[in-house]
This record gives C-alpha cells, structure tokens and sequence, in this order.
C-alpha cells in the first residue's frame, strides 16, 4: 500500500517545507504519493492513520490552524524531529535546519525582514493555478529549491567555523581581513563589517580580494600582482570590486604562486 501526504491546494511555502522535510527524515515517506485538498475540508479535524499524514490542514499535530500561534506546519514538525532519535547526527546540518525553518517560519507568520515580491521563493513556488497539477509542480520546484537552500546555508555554517581563524590586518582601504577557507564567500563577507576582504580557497588554489565599499577602487591590488608576477592570469573584474585568480567556475585554471602571507602584503603594501 501506498503512503501519502496530504495538503492544502495551492501550498504554502510552509506546507511545501513540511512535505519536503518529512519524507527528508522519513525513509518510509520517501516516495509518497502527494495529494491535495481544499483548505475548507481542512478545516475540520481528519484522522490521520500510518500511511496518511496532514501538513496545514486536518487540525493534526502538523497543523497550525488549530491554534499554534507561533508556529507553522515546518516548525512543528521540525520540534518533533529535533527531540527524536531521527534528528540529524551532523551539527552543521542542525543548525543549517534550525536556520531554514526559523526562515520558513518567519515567512509564514508574516514577520520575516525578507519582503513577499516577485523575486521571493514563495513566489516562485505558489502554482499559476489552483488545481492539483499545479500544486504538485510547485512542491516539486519547492522541494527543488530547498535543497539548493540547504546546501547554500551548510556552507554559511562552516564559513561561521573558519572565520575564526580570519586574519584582521592594516591596509589604506581600511578594516581589512585574510582567511583560508573553502566556504567563506562575497555574501558571507559582506556580514563581516570589512573593507577588504583577501580569500583564499585551499581546495581550488584560487585568491580572491573583495571589496564590499562601492567607493573603494581595487585596480591598485591588480596592478601590483601584475608587476609582482605578469604571467599570471589574475583578473580584475569590471566593478574594480573584485581582483581574482581561478575560482570554482574556473577550476583548470593555474593557481597563483604567491603564498598566502604574500598576498597579505601586497595589499599592504599598495
């Protein structure tokens, strides 16, 4: 027999993550059949068995609307497996969880710093419409996203890790740090408060110099490692922003041979 999980036509975003959460942490769930009610047959309670389980609708414990003003269908859930034994056993993917459902949940109760716009992840994921084609589509690219989320939010975990063995250092561009890491990205970096950023990615070889500051100009950086060493293939991006040596999207290319103290002084020095 099949087993099935069961929403509300055209899902939330919670109610997506829920689904997209419970048969993550469900091994039984992972190839349930999704299926899709009205939100007013949702509004009474509906008994729920083994093989069939509620996410925002049927007042169950996966259900919000029957009073849990603080919560939404994820974060419920997402308490039930923090407590149990099918929490994950890797802390960085705890907190990158405790991390995405606090977002999802904030969402939901319409308080999140992140607006509802065109642009949003809810609004990429809520169906053209309301029908139970559509409603699947929009868990398959929502389940699609969340993943991607995950990732995203695992590797800003890590970043949290290596950041402490970020080098503060002086430079004519102001507060300026150094750090060997492969997680540590622009993104992270514009949280950090800096002006300068030098990374270096062990795993590729490649050097990037980052600046956050719209008015600070980095051509005095390419310039020096030009002179320094000519034959490199460094690159100096068109926002004068940033200055680089491979990156990830360009994994072939030849790593710099300046050390890594070495890259510090140059920024040092210009």
């Amino acid at each position: 027999m099949p087993n099935y999980l069961v929403t509300h036509i055209n899902p939330h975003l919670d109610d997506i993550s829920a689904i997209w959460l419970f048969k993550k942490f469900h091994p039984d769930f992972s190839n349930a059949k999704i299926e899709f009610i009205s939100q007013t047959a949702g509004g009474k309670f509906l008994e729920e068995r083994g093989d069939l389980v509620y996410f925002g609708v049927g007042r169950g414990k996966y259900d919000e609307h029957k009073g849990d003003l603080k919560d939404c269908a994820t974060s419920l859930l997402w308490k039930e497996i923090r407590e149990s034994d099918l929490k994950p056993k890797d802390e960085i993917e705890r907190l990158a969880l405790n991390e995405l459902v606090e977002w999802v949940r904030m969402i939901d109760l319409g308080i999140s710093p992140y607006e509802f716009d065109s642009f949003s992840v809810p609004a990429f994921i809520r169906p053209m419409k309301s029908n139970q084609e559509d409603s699947l589509e929009g868990v398959k690219l929502g389940a699609a996203i969340l993943d991607r989320i995950l990732e995203v939010v695992k590797k800003e975990q890590q970043a949290l890790i290596d950041w402490h063995s970020a080098i503060e250092f002086k430079s004519k561009f102001g507060k300026s740090f150094a750090i060997k890491s492969h997680f540590v990205n622009r993104a992270f970096c514009k949280k950090q408060g800096g002006e300068l950023f030098l990374m270096y990615d062990p795993k590729y070889g490649s050097v990037q110099f980052f600046t956050p500051v719209e008015e600070i100009d980095l051509e005095p950086i390419y310039q020096k490692i030009k002179e320094i060493k000519p034959e490199e293939e460094w690159y100096l991006h068109q926002s004068h922003h940033m200055v680089l040596c491979g990156s990830s999207a360009a994994p072939d290319a030849k790593p710099t041979k300046l050390s890594f103290e070495q890259l510090m002084d140059v920024a040092k020095s210009v």
